[in-house]
C-alpha cells in the first residue's frame, strides 16, 4: 500500500501571513507551482492557488501588495504523512479541491495534489476528472473508460473496498454534476430558462454509494414552484437527464424511476402528496416504489430546497407507522440465509451457490432502512445510516464495528466477481458459486452472514407480526 510520504512533495513552497500576494505570485512563477502554504511558525494558516489569485487580483482587482492572508483559504484541509494515498485521493475528489498539505506531529511536512497521486498509479487517469468537468455530449461516453481504469487499479492495488466505493462515487458524482450543467445550457440555448430552484437527487445503489459500474438510471426531480412554466421547464430538464446519462453509458431504467417521468419529479406540493399516499396506501408496489426511493441522495441543485424537502418527509413519517409496518412485514419474507455448518464440512453444503444482491444486499439494505426511519433518519449511504444508529445507541459499538466488516466482506466479494465478469466479457451475475471460494472467504462470508442475519432480526423485532 502506497502512503502519502512516498508521493507527496517534500519541498512545500510557503509564504507567511504578511507576504503581499506578489510575493506568493512570484514564488509560484519561480518554482513552477500551482499553489503556495501560507505558515507562521511552523503552524499551517492557510493555502493560496493560482485559482485564488485570478479570482481575487484579475477578476476582483485586488491590490496585489495586499498581504497574503487576505486572499488565502484559512483551515485547509490537510492529510496525514503515514496516510495511504487512496485516504488522500478521496479527500481530493470529496472535497473538490487540487492540493492537500500533508501534516506530520502537527507540523507541515510537504504537499500532495491529484496529479501527484494519480500519476503514481496510472499516468492516462490523470486525465478523468478534467474530461468530467468539459465532458459534451458527443465526449460522455468517454467518461466510464477513464473511470474503469481507476476502478481496476484500485482493486488490482486490494484497497479497501469501502473506501474504493467512496472513491468512485464521488467521480460518478461529478460525471452527474456536468451532466445536469449540460443539460441545462443545452435548455437555455433553446430560449428556455430555469424558472425556479431544484434538487437532483440518486436513488438504487448510486444512492447508496455502492455503484462501481455504470447501471441503470435511478434518480428524481425536486422544484420549488407549481406554475405552469415550471412544469414544462423540469419536464424537459428530465427527459435532458435522462438522455445525457444515457450517452454517459447509464442504461434506461427498466422500471421508468428517472426523472424524465412524470412519477419521478414534481414541485414540492407534488411531491408531499405521492409520499402521503404510499404511506397511507401501503400496497405493494407502493412499498417497492418506497424502499428505492429512501436510498436516495441529494447530487445537486438547491441545498436549501433539500432541507425543505427532507423536513417535509420527515413530517410524513412522523404519521406513518402503519407504513413501516408493512415494510417490516414484506421484509419478513426475505430472510437473509445462514451457513450455520462447521468449516470443515462447507465442501459437502446442500447448498451450492447464493445471489449476494437479492438474498443478501437487498435485505440488508431494507431492514437498514427500517431501522433508521424508524428513528428519524430519511436519507444517506448505510455506512452513514450505521454510524447514526450507533450513536443513538440502537447498535451496540460492538456490533457496528461486526456490521462494517461484514458489508465490507459481502461487498468485497460481489464487486471482485462482477468486475472478473466485466473484465472477462461474462454476463453480469450476482450469483456465487461456493466452490470458488478459497476456504478462507467462506469463513468470513459464514461470519457475515450472521451478523447481517442478526440486523434482520432486529429490524423484525421492532414490529409484532
Amino acid at each position: 500500500m502506497i502512503r502519502v510520504q512516498d508521493v507527496m512533495s517534500s519541498e512545500g513552497a510557503a509564504v507567511s501571513p504578511a507576504a503581499t500576494i506578489q510575493e506568493a505570485a512570484r514564488l509560484m512563477q519561480k518554482r513552477k507551482i500551482s499553489s503556495v502554504l501560507v505558515t507562521e511558525k511552523d503552524s499551517l494558516k492557510g493555502i493560496i492557488t493560482e485559482r485564488d489569485i485570478v479570482e481575487w487580483v484579475a477578476a476582483e482587482g485586488a491590490d496585489i501588495t495586499a498581504t497574503a492572508s487576505t486572499i488565502m483559504t484559512e483551515g485547509p484541509v490537510t492529510v496525514s504523512r503515514s496516510a495511504y494515498y487512496y485516504d488522500a485521493l478521496s479527500l481530493i475528489l470529496f472535497k473538490g479541491i487540487k492540493h492537500l498539505p500533508v501534516m506530520e506531529d502537527s507540523k507541515v511536512a510537504g504537499i500532495v495534489t491529484l496529479s501527484d497521486l494519480l500519476r503514481k498509479k496510472n499516468e492516462n487517469v490523470i486525465k478523468t476528472v478534467q474530461k468530467i468537468e468539459t465532458a459534451d455530449r458527443d465526449s460522455l461516453s468517454q467518461v466510464k473508460t477513464s473511470i474503469y481504469e481507476i476502478l481496476g487499479s484500485l482493486i488490482r492495488d486490494r484497497v479497501p473496498i469501502l473506501k474504493t466505493l467512496e472513491i468512485i462515487t464521488k467521480l460518478y458524482d461529478r460525471l452527474a454534476g456536468r451532466i445536469i450543467s449540460l443539460s441545462i445550457s443545452e435548455l437555455r440555448e433553446q430560449g428556455l430558462q430555469q424558472p425556479c430552484e431544484f434538487a437532483f437527487y440518486h436513488m438504487g445503489s448510486s444512492g447508496r454509494e455502492e455503484q462501481f459500474m455504470l447501471t441503470d438510471q435511478d434518480h428524481f426531480l425536486v422544484y420549488e414552484s407549481q406554475s405552469e412554466e415550471a412544469g414544462v421547464f423540469f419536464e424537459e430538464l428530465g427527459k435532458r437527464i435522462t438522455s445525457n446519462m444515457e450517452s454517459a453509458g447509464y442504461a434506461r431504467c427498466k422500471g421508468l424511476m428517472m426523472c424524465s417521468e412524470e412519477k419521478w419529479r414534481g414541485s414540492l406540493a407534488v411531491w408531499e402528496e405521492r409520499l402521503r399516499t404510499w404511506m397511507l396506501q401501503s400496497t405493494n408496489d407502493n412499498l417497492l416504489l418506497a424502499q428505492n426511493f429512501f436510498s436516495y441522495r441529494f447530487i445537486a441543485g438547491s441545498e436549501g430546497l433539500h432541507a425543505k424537502f427532507e423536513a417535509m418527509a420527515q413530517e410524513q413519517m412522523k404519521r406513518s407507522r402503519i407504513f413501516l409496518y408493512r415494510l417490516a412485514q414484506l421484509e419478513r419474507e426475505h430472510p437473509i440465509p445462514t451457513l450455520d455448518q462447521p468449516l470443515r464440512s462447507l465442501f459437502k453444503l446442500q447448498r451450492k451457490s447464493m445471489d449476494m444482491k437479492k438474498e443478501v444486499l437487498f435485505p440488508y439494505h431494507h431492514s437498514l432502512q427500517i431501522l433508521s426511519l424508524m428513528h428519524g433518519k430519511l436519507s444517506g449511504t448505510p455506512l452513514e445510516k450505521i454510524d447514526f444508529l450507533q450513536e443513538r445507541q440502537v447498535f451496540s459499538n460492538e456490533f457496528a464495528h461486526d456490521l462494517r466488516g461484514s458489508v465490507s466482506t459481502i461487498l468485497t466479494l460481489y464487486v471482485t466477481q462482477r468486475w472478473q465478469q466485466e473484465q472477462n466479457g461474462a454476463a453480469p451475475s450476482s450469483v456465487i458459486s461456493f466452490s470458488r471460494m478459497f476456504t478462507r472467504e467462506k469463513e468470513e462470508l459464514i461470519l457475515s452472514l450472521k451478523t447481517l442475519k442478526e440486523l434482520q432480526s432486529q429490524a423484525m423485532a421492532r414490529f409484532s407480526l
